[in-house]
């Protein structure tokens, strides 16, 4: 068949009417049911959630650990193939270390470390670490003081250990630098004023503990407190408590036993051991009974809550069946505490509770922001979850969503070294074993429902607890019909009928 012949064919078959030749494949019932059918829709398959898959059984990391000459341990993580290591040299000294009328020393004992050494200002400890490509930063917490080193292994890494020695080993302390810090503290603590969370959290704590206990201030300090420092009570602090009794290492990375020792005695062997030890605290005393206290901050638009008692210490009994009632009760989204104030009601962005991990004494705390004009009624619906879970016992599901928050989040603990370094300060923090993480999802999947009951029922009895209210005194609200009211929420409060004080 010639071309033109071709093309006349294929013409005639696409006209009406016209079969084609050969053997038939489909009648004109079958083809006009063909063309009459919808377009196949490309995105049907969204409609089906498709099926999990196996879930992967998680091994969190071990630490090894071995010591020093001069008897500091080490705990030591081999992860990661890239030549990064996270070195975590762990103080035990806090606030508690904090003498009567001087809350922040420690705390400035810290920061005044990297301000210069013998040899160094702290413009060249900052650019010595930028060559070595490492980052050095000292913190101090509530309980210890931490000094942390990331930087690369190989060649750069005793330089880097060389940097970190000099920092602690033998800091200048200089009346120049004292003055430019404590300067910075005031000023920090002043800006901090304005924030309600802080102005909550610092209430919080003083209400609880009180004014004269170390837990009763924050560990930065007061304008008073933080005036009242000089440059002998650094001095003094540093030599009292930075010596290696108190110290610890806690190393990440891409690094062999081997190294990781002799590249730590060769700069930290010699350190000398001191006298002092861990300052002890009194134990403090529970609230007897539901006290509402209020401080004012004029001009915000929402208040902060907080509730909170008194709770087990890390290593204190107790400790696993309360993490997952207090995890239940508000330490995921979907708790009851967040589901009641930000799904229901709609007051908040998000309401959480948990417990602080602690050596001595723990704090339970449940947290949130409310719209100011629902300041009461918020109060009202934190205190009636509190009440309802420590009168009910979970679910079977319930309890199953709880477990699973917190074992199936727990890889991100160590998703990077410095995130592994964090986790495992709490083997010289707590005196925990060096397999600590890997019984963690044990210890939660252990924890029965009369377990987390029992727990609730001790822990969330409102009786016992102290809410602070941190926000204006009235508030304006538009109905959105132009009509303005005037919420009184101080007045609000007090019709709650419990002990009410204002502080100022």
């Amino acid at each position: 068949m010639n071309r033109l012949a071709l093309s006349l064919s294929l013409f005639a078959l696409s006209l009406p009417g016209v079969a084609a030749c050969g053997p038939k494949t489909s009648s004109a019932v079958d083809v006009a049911a063909t063309v009459a059918a919808p377009p196949r829709d490309p995105n049907a398959w969204r409609a089906t959630t498709p099926a999990p898959g196996l879930e992967k059984p998680y091994q969190p990391p071990a630490a090894t650990r071995f010591v020093l000459s001069n008897g500091v341990p080490v705990f030591l993580v081999q992860q990661g193939d890239l030549p990064l290591v996270s070195v975590r040299l762990w103080m035990g000294v806090g606030r508690e270390a904090n003498p009567p009328g001087k809350a922040g020393l420690i705390a400035m004992t810290a920061t005044m470390l990297d301000e210069g050494t013998k040899t160094r200002d702290s413009a060249a400890i900052a650019g010595d670490a930028a060559l070595l490509g490492a980052e050095l930063s000292i913190s101090a917490g509530d309980e210890s003081t931490v000094v942390a080193l990331d930087a690369l292994t190989g060649s750069t890494l005793g330089p880097s250990l060389d940097l970190m020695a000099d920092v602690v080993l033998r800091p200048k302390l200089d009346k120049k630098d004292f003055a430019r810090m404590q300067g910075d503290t005031l000023a920090a603590i002043q800006a901090a004023s304005a924030e309600p969370n802080d102005t909550a959290r610092r209430v919080f704590l003083g209400q609880l503990f009180g004014a004269d206990h170390p837990y009763g201030t924050p560990g930065v300090g007061t304008t008073t407190s933080v005036t009242a420092l000089r440059l002998a009570d650094i001095k003094k602090a540093y030599a009292e408590y930075w010596h290696s009794g108190n110290a610890a290492f806690v190393v990440v990375g891409k690094v062999d036993e081997a190294t990781a020792k002799a590249e730590l005695e060769s700069r930290f062997g010699s350190w000398k051991a001191g006298k002092s030890k861990r300052a002890e605290v009194a134990p403090p005393v529970a609230p007897m009974k539901l006290r509402v206290v209020f401080r004012e901050q004029a001009g915000s638009v929402q208040s902060v809550v907080r509730v909170g008692t008194l709770a087990p210490s890390r290593t204190g009994d107790g400790y696993w069946r309360e993490q997952v009632a207090v995890t239940l009760f508000g330490g995921m989204f979907s708790s009851r505490l967040n589901m009641a104030l930000r799904e229901e009601k709609g007051w908040s962005y998000g309401a959480y509770a948990g417990n602080s991990d602690s050596r001595d004494h723990g704090i339970f705390q449940a947290r949130t922001s409310v719209q100011a004009d629902k300041t009461a009624e918020s109060l009202q619906v934190i205190l009636d979850e509190l009440a309802a879970q420590a009168n009910r016992a979970p679910t079977d599901a319930e309890l199953k969503l709880t477990r699973d928050s917190l074992t199936k989040s727990l890889p991100g603990n160590f998703e990077s070294n410095a995130a592994t370094a964090g986790a495992f300060l709490q083997l010289p923090g707590f005196g925990m074993p060096v397999d600590t993480w890997r019984s963690y999802s044990a210890h939660v999947n252990g924890v029965a429902i009369d377990a987390v009951a029992a727990a609730s029922k001790q822990r969330l009895d409102t009786t016992h607890m102290l809410a602070v209210v941190v926000g204006p005194r009235t508030i304006e609200v538009d109905d959105g019909k132009g009509v303005k009211t005037t919420v009184d929420v101080v007045a609000s409060l007090k019709a709650m009928g419990h002990e009410f004080v204002e502080v100022k």
